[in-house]
């Protein structure tokens, strides 16, 4: 009964990692796409996008063994007046091997996209 017991509250906690996991990576790829569609240049809205998303997930307490970032910045080159979003996508590889639960993942991905709209009426390059 007790290894039952056991085994219920590995399981318990995995599901809570991964659920973190999920609202941590989601919040990271809002973050960051948001963040991208401020700038005025692709480079700049990469190199913005990825240090956001990496602080964003440092303070959510998300520790990735690999932690990937990728910002979609194709439509900053439409002209001025037009509709243009900026898309960022964030996956995490969540360590599951520290929970010693037999048959389990040692990890598991999580991946999250959002889009944020770029401002129609600011100059970009």
């Amino acid at each position: 009964m007790a290894v039952l017991l056991g085994v219920i509250i590995m399981f318990a906690i995995a599901a809570g990692r991964f659920v973190a996991a999920e609202s941590a990576t989601d919040q990271a790829a809002f973050a960051a796409a948001r963040a991208a569609s401020m700038q005025r240049d692709p480079a700049a809205a990469e190199a913005q996008a990825r240090a956001v998303a990496d602080r964003t997930l440092h303070e959510q307490g998300l520790a990735c063994s690999d932690l990937t970032a990728t910002v979609d910045t194709s439509q900053f080159s439409r002209p001025l007046g037009t509709p243009a979003v900026v898309r960022a996508t964030v996956r995490c590889e969540v360590r599951w091997s520290d929970l010693a639960i037999p048959g389990a993942p040692g990890s598991r991905a999580v991946q999250a996209e959002f889009a944020s709209p770029i401002d129609q009426l600011r100059e970009r390059s």
